[in-house]
């Protein structure tokens, strides 16, 4: 069968398991991450994965739901359905898959042909744990050769820092276990490896075996492994995905991997009440855990990005009110929506909250309804009472028409006096990407970022401009200010 160009762009959970009215997607990059809280729905998504496709070659799964959604006291998973959209040969097109009082549908040889593996958290079961334990000859025999052995070798000796010179397969009656030798020639099986390094080599040989176009699945992969070696495991993953133009798709606990720029990230939330789930792009960990935490401080004010953060900073600064503000980042901008409507659903505290857009985007109210209500429909006569409610927190930094906040505040900065304004001045503009304009003045400055930012909104907030363009940020800190006696 020839080779199909194809992706998965997105699913839609309109129920299944915890997961409810919820749309993920695996665009931009060849290798997405999912994190959130235990239970809250990232094994889940994994296993609807699995089963969405029939399989090409001997590599690929021929998975059923029923091999993850099994019947459990009774309970049949009726009512469960979603709906996957998928780009194959450049074309979009959607399949829905349900739990009907039968079976689920569609049949699988009825669904797109794909080679999808799926890697559960049993590899991180030590080899020895799984064998009897009166058993005490351990003698393996007929090595085997390990396809593309020396290319992961190469990788598990650079991701482990240690000098690997061998992979090759032993078996032991009808059990097949790895075998490893390092540069200094002690050699060992699976039998003796700790269950991080046991586990690298299984992802390894599936990921250099898998053929183009395929789907990986990865079920806490940070599971027994360092830090260190997992970032270095993604950049490789990172590499092959996009060499063999394969989608990469794996859930972790380890908030770190929020840092790479390199991947998706996807941040998983249920409202407490169940009644909806929700997404949360290129997030950061403190705005998750602000959604399934508590208030720290009096106010909070959520912003994209560092420059944002650094000029909200500097308004609450210049209202006396830092001591009482805490600040979250919450990413891409569609991001805002989707923090909105999640302090609305647990109510408490949520209007002590504040959440800014850069003004570059939804600048309108019907623009911002509309993509409020891609996060929280429903077509109850309370819903929309409560969109608009969420609304209510979103506001925005005021910019001229098609300006860009890097670009605004570069030609604001070359109009005032002092060393950043030279360096402004010195810059040729930029049509192609107007987010240059201030990561060139800052690199003229030889500053850190954030030193840079603090410099810029100390050597802005008194122009002429500042007040009508922090206005909306400024008249809610001087409301709360007195609502809370400040």
């Amino acid at each position: 069968m020839p080779v199909t160009q194809q992706t998965i762009s997105s699913i839609y959970f309109k129920e299944l398991k915890g997961l409810k009215d919820l749309e993920i997607s695996f665009s931009d990059k060849s290798v997405t991450a999912i994190l959130g809280k235990n239970g809250c729905g990232k094994s889940t998504i994994l296993h609807a994965l699995a089963c969405l496709y029939n399989p090409i070659t001997d590599i690929g799964e021929k998975n059923y739901f029923t091999r993850f959604f099994k019947r459990v006291n009774g309970f049949s998973w009726n009512n469960s359905s979603m709906v996957a959209t998928f780009n194959i040969n450049g074309h979009t097109s959607q399949q829905e898959y349900s739990k009907g009082a039968d079976r689920w549908k569609p049949r699988t040889d009825r669904r797109p042909n794909r080679d999808v593996v799926y890697i559960g958290i049993d590899t991180c079961v030590p080899d020895i744990e799984k064998i009897a334990p009166n058993l005490t000859n351990l003698i393996m025999v007929d090595d085997q050769a390990v396809e593309q052995a020396q290319r992961i070798i190469s990788s598990a000796s650079l991701i482990m820092n240690i000098n690997y010179s061998e992979y090759v397969k032993n078996h032991r009656g009808k059990k097949i276990f790895s075998k490893v030798t390092t540069n200094n020639g002690n050699g060992y099986s699976s039998l003796s490896m700790g269950a991080g390094e046991q586990k690298l080599f299984q992802i390894l040989e599936i990921l250099y075996a898998m053929p183009p176009y395929s789907l990986l699945l990865i079920d806490e992969l940070d599971l027994t492994l360092h830090t260190s070696a997992l970032v270095k495991l993604i950049a490789e993953m990172v590499r092959v995905a996009d060499n063999k133009h394969m989608q990469i798709v794996f859930t972790t606990h380890r908030e770190e991997v929020t840092t790479l720029e390199t991947i998706n990230i996807r941040h998983i939330w249920n409202a407490p009440d169940g009644s909806k789930s929700f997404v949360l792009n290129h997030t950061t960990p403190e705005c998750l855990e602000r959604l399934t935490g508590s208030l720290k401080k009096q106010l909070e004010v959520y912003v994209e990005d560092n420059l944002a953060q650094a000029i909200a900073r500097q308004v609450v600064l210049d209202e006396g009110m830092l001591r009482y503000v805490a600040f979250h980042q919450y990413g891409a901008i569609e991001n805002a929506f989707v923090v909105a409507a999640g302090l609305d659903i647990q109510e408490a505290d949520a209007g002590k909250c504040i959440i800014l857009l850069d003004g570059d985007k939804y600048q309108s109210e019907d623009d911002r309804m509309k993509q409020m209500k891609k996060c929280y429909s429903g077509t109850e006569d309370y819903r929309e009472q409560r969109r608009i409610r969420a609304l209510s927190h979103i506001k925005q930094f005021i910019l001229p028409d098609r300006k860009q906040p890097e670009q605004y505040l570069w030609e604001q900065l070359k109009m005032t006096n002092g060393e950043l304004s030279t360096y402004a001045n010195e810059l040729v503009p930029y049509n192609d990407d107007k987010h240059r304009f201030l990561k060139d003045v800052c690199e003229k400055s030889g500053d850190t970022e954030t030193n840079f930012y603090n410099r810029l909104t100390l050597d802005l907030h008194s122009e002429p401009f500042w007040n009508n363009y922090v206005v909306e940020l400024q008249t809610w800190l001087r409301e709360k200010k007195g609502i809370l006696g400040l």
